[in-house]
């Protein structure tokens, strides 16, 4: 479903009617939802391989002496 301003101004309604500790928890609950459900980005980016590739290169990043021949 998309936001509308309808939607959006509802939601402002509500909110105003209930009281600072219920807001403290809808504002949990939205921050909760924004971590489940990300924005869709144009990336194509797996984020799994690229924390792969991080674990596996970090021996070279943290010691710069180190020879990239000899891993």
């Amino acid at each position: 479903m998309i936001a509308t301003q309808y939607n959006k101004a509802e939601l402002a309604k509500i909110l105003e009617q209930l009281p600072d500790e219920i807001i403290a928890e809808v504002i949990d609950f939205g921050k909760y939802l924004a971590s489940k459900y990300p924005p869709k980005s144009g990336s194509q980016i797996d984020e799994g391989a690229l924390l792969l590739q991080q674990n596996a290169l970090s021996r070279i990043w943290d010691d710069p002496e180190e020879d990239v021949y000899e891993l």
